[in-house]
């Protein structure tokens, strides 16, 4: 039971980090990249088998109702974080598509002037 109780306590407390470092991404204090991904990934997945019998788990042990209700709010707003991050990183990425045609353009342009001459 303890083992349980610090499995969830611990995925808990990396997820609050976790949120808090997505949270910085949208404020534009940290990047976004695949190792956050990752490190997103790790508590989930180890939360996994415990969430699958969370009924089961509530029935035999009600005091980890509050760990079990923290943990499913967290996800509900790492979820909603989230989605605001993929809006940002599409945001870039066409912001970054439409710099690239602009330079293309500059580089052609620049190309045609030297051709000129």
């Amino acid at each position: 039971m303890d083992v349980l109780r610090n499995k969830i306590a611990g995925a808990n407390a990396r997820l609050r980090l976790l949120l808090a470092e997505t949270r910085q991404t949208l404020r534009g204090e940290r990047d976004f990249g695949p190792s956050e991904v990752q490190s997103l990934r790790e508590p989930l997945t180890e939360m996994d088998p415990v969430m699958a019998r969370a009924k089961e788990w509530r029935l035999l042990h009600p005091e980890l109702a509050e760990d079990l209700d923290l943990y499913k709010s967290q996800l509900a707003d790492l979820q909603d974080t989230l989605e605001k991050v993929r809006i940002m990183l599409l945001v870039r990425r066409a912001s970054l598509c439409a710099n690239h045609v602009q330079i293309t353009a500059v580089n052609h342009w620049a190309k045609t002037l030297e051709q000129t001459r």
